[in-house]
């Protein structure tokens, strides 16, 4: 008579340890993987942006406003009243020269879509976070007199414009988070460093001065030496 063997539950307990260990492994490596995927798309975006930030100075000779509720561009829906700092794509608008605010779309195409959607917030509704965090942050650091816009008082103080450049431009980053811990642009300017974990605190900047920001104005880190 044939007698029917099955594992025993000692083999079946080391099955299951076995297949526990590789489970630990492999979605920790699959979550960095995916985190890398993410910091990559954020650094082609910048970069798609940037080219178009450039083409635009070349030829309007001062570098784009951002676009800002508060000075009086419209409130779309998903936006707040204070919806501001992240580039313009150009709009009609009848107190402008010629009838049209100029930027990155309108009326010329630099770039097909500036508001690219931030790879970090992609599953995020506007009651999570801020439609200017979901788009890619922008900063002008010059004035821009023809437009009758200043730079704001404190960009000017702590020198970014010497440090960044004409503009300066940003993710989330993967600890999804503006200000990084903190609540002002000083914990903003900290820069994500994925030596410091896969994911850690800062922002993936871009700037005229640097196709990769790795360091904060010197003013920001002797203001906030710890950050």
């Amino acid at each position: 008579m044939l007698v029917k063997k099955g594992f025993t539950l000692i083999e079946l307990l080391i099955v299951v340890a076995i297949i526990a260990i590789l489970a630990a492994i492999a979605v920790p490596n699959f979550l960095e993987a995916q985190t890398r995927s993410k910091v990559s798309r954020v650094k082609a975006d910048l970069r798609s942006i940037a080219t178009a930030i450039e083409a635009y100075a070349v030829d309007y000779n001062q570098i784009p406003l951002d676009w800002s509720v508060p000075r009086g561009d419209p409130q779309y829906p998903g936006m707040s009243t204070s919806t501001s700092g992240i580039p313009h794509p150009g709009r009609a608008d009848a107190s402008a020269p010629g009838g049209v605010r100029p930027g990155l779309t309108t009326p010329v195409s630099y770039i097909t879509n500036c508001w690219i959607r931030d790879p970090f917030t992609q599953t995020d509704s506007f009651q999570t976070i801020d439609f200017d965090q979901q788009a890619f942050t922008y900063n002008f650091l010059s004035p821009n007199p023809l437009r009758g816009v200043n730079v704001l008082g404190s960009y000017v103080t702590r020198g970014y414009a010497d440090f960044y450049g004409a503009w300066r431009m940003c993710s989330i980053g993967p600890d999804r988070n503006w200000y990084n811990g903190g609540n002002t642009t000083l914990q903003a300017s900290r820069v994500y460093d994925p030596t410091n974990g896969t994911v850690s605190l800062g922002n993936i900047w871009r700037s005229q001065n640097f196709s990769e920001v790795r360091t904060r104005p010197p003013a920001d880190i002797s203001l906030d030496p710890n950050g």
